[in-house]
């Protein structure tokens, strides 16, 4: 295999691996969760499977849903987010829920949507597949004919609803994983972007003086 194939699955472990902090950050913090985490607080009310486990279980049902639908959006790289999420968020909860900053903290909660919206950028610049729940939003998006962003509000809000409905609490930083992560995840994909193409044009520059 070419390097340029394991540096991009490099981008997708590491931009995982920091999702899944980002998770349990924003879990530890306590202000209001993700749409995906609420829906398993939800869960977890009725079962004693763990949190980093209903992540894997969602995550596998999710990707399910899209492989019927609009398989061509999956790659080697769904099935590393799908279950290295969970797996990430089991191994860190211990550490991160004895450091006192993060807990019951809203500034923690804000740091742990930062470092979720990086890690999905990173994740999403390997081009190895789309994550399961980004899956769902372009197969409700091409279903509903609406824009991506009304898609991953949409999404967001279903997902929301019946962790509410499940028992799961409803806070500010909820708020804001529907209608600010989505722009979050953008502006650091857009920051990557510019990067990849300033070490590009640098490497190129210096091919030519040599």
């Amino acid at each position: 295999m070419s390097k340029n194939f394991f540096l991009r699955i490099s981008w997708v472990i590491v931009g995982t691996i920091l999702m899944g902090i980002g998770i349990e950050i924003i879990v530890s913090a306590n202000r209001g969760f993700d749409s995906v985490s609420t829906l398993i607080l939800g869960l977890m009310n009725y079962s004693t499977i763990s949190f980093g486990r209903w992540s894997q279980l969602l995550s596998l049902l999710f990707l399910l849903l899209t492989f019927l639908y609009k398989r061509r959006m999956l790659g080697i790289g769904s099935i590393i987010n799908t279950l290295l999420v969970g797996e990430t968020i089991n191994r860190t909860s211990s550490v991160i829920q004895s450091i006192a900053f993060f807990q019951n903290n809203s500034y923690a909660s804000f740091s742990g949507f930062c470092i979720m919206a990086l890690g999905t950028a990173i994740y999403l610049s390997g081009g190895l597949g789309s994550g399961p729940l980004e899956g769902m939003m372009f197969c409700i998006c091409e279903l509903f004919k609406i824009s991506l962003q009304k898609g991953r509000v949409l999404l967001d809000l279903v997902i929301v609803a019946f962790g509410i409905l499940l028992g799961s609490t409803f806070g500010v930083g909820t708020l804001f994983a529907i209608f600010l992560l989505g722009p979050m995840i953008q502006g650091c994909l857009s920051f990557i972007k510019f990067l990849k193409a300033t070490t590009c044009f640098r490497e190129k520059k210096k091919q030519l003086s040599e």
